[in-house]
């Protein structure tokens, strides 16, 4: 492990939240039902295909999945609410989950990052409970790019899931979206977009190789940002030998990128790097940080193209600012801490 959190109890958080550490192994009333074998009447034993039966018209409707590793890519493109629910011994917690969702693609064999993505969410109100989420193209350091989840929806919540591959693993490219109490792991640029205003809270980010755990895309001073609040960062359990000391917060993929981090832990003393030296995007960025804690903290040198917030400037970053005060009415509080 290279630092984490000091602060985060996951083990106080299950107890203290409201629902928390309770299973989810029945299908809700009315839920689209996927089993891996001998399925029942009306159930599918693809999760493509139960999102593929749902109508295309504004009713919410719910997908629950019983345990087992489903092959294929999957898309969620429709006009109505969707939530899928993955079969857990514990809501609340990651490691308890049992559904995987398994593609192989990368943008040389797809044609295009989103088309790569083993889950692609084109639709707004989409809600994903413990599902884990590979890209198997993109376990090797020479795969290129390989998307787990390609997110381009307005009000997405993705709770206690997780997503693993090791370039560009999550695409959070456009609208608004929270990740919560969720595993993201990879290597280089391993999440990053362009459009989305996207907050982090209570997640796990594991580096498994050299490179930058992000890459902000934003190209103009629009409402882009992506927030982190109450992460940690830790090394992979399966990581490359040259993850220690080479692991970056961060990089300019546009030349606005707009990144805070509040409460997090760190993993280079340079915290942050260029885009590259021949185009570093460095002259607009706001790539801020406060209250960062663990082993890595001590003797940091920050470039001087990022900020150190005050506590009062940190309070200015919540939620609401990220993505809009009306999340009390689509996020799932009971995975905030």
């Amino acid at each position: 492990m290279l630092s984490i959190f000091s602060f985060v109890s996951v083990l106080a958080l299950c107890f203290a939240l409201p629902g928390a550490c309770q299973t989810r192994t029945k299908a809700p009333s009315g839920a689209v039902v996927v089993r891996p074998s001998n399925p029942g009447s009306g159930e599918f034993t693809s999760v493509a295909a139960a999102i593929n039966s749902l109508p295309n018209d504004s009713s919410s409707r719910t997908i629950f999945i019983f345990p087992g590793t489903y092959s294929g890519q999957v898309t969620i493109n429709r006009s109505g609410p969707v939530t899928v629910y993955g079969y857990t011994s514990n809501v609340q917690d990651f490691n308890s989950n049992q559904v995987v969702l398994t593609h192989s693609a990368s943008l040389g064999t797809a044609g295009s990052d989103d088309l790569s993505g083993t889950l692609r969410i084109l639709s707004n109100n989409v809600k994903i409970y413990n599902i884990d989420i590979k890209n198997t193209f993109g376990v090797a350091q020479t795969n290129g790019q390989a998307i787990a989840l390609s997110n381009y929806g307005s009000r997405v919540g993705i709770y206690a899931s997780r997503m693993y591959s090791y370039q560009d693993t999550l695409y959070t490219n456009k609208g608004t979206h929270v990740y919560l109490k969720s595993y993201i792991e990879g290597a280089v640029d391993f999440i990053f977009g362009r459009l989305s205003q996207a907050y982090f809270e209570g997640n796990t980010i594991a580096s498994k190789g050299y490179g930058c755990v992000t890459a902000s895309g934003r190209q103009s001073n629009d409402a882009g940002i992506y927030l982190f609040n109450n992460n940690k960062i830790i090394k992979a359990s399966d990581a490359f030998s040259n993850v220690t000391g080479d692991v970056w917060l961060g990089r300019p993929w546009g030349s606005e990128s707009n990144f805070v981090v509040a409460n997090r832990s760190q993993l280079n003393k340079a915290v942050w790097s260029v885009w590259n030296t021949a185009t570093p995007n460095t002259d607009h960025v706001t790539f801020a940080e406060y209250n960062s804690t663990g082993s890595g903290v001590a003797g940091v040198s920050r470039p001087s193209f990022s900020t150190l917030l005050t506590s009062s400037q940190a309070a200015q970053y919540t939620i609401a600012s990220a993505i809009g005060s009306d999340y009390i009415s689509w996020v799932d509080a009971s995975y905030l801490s």
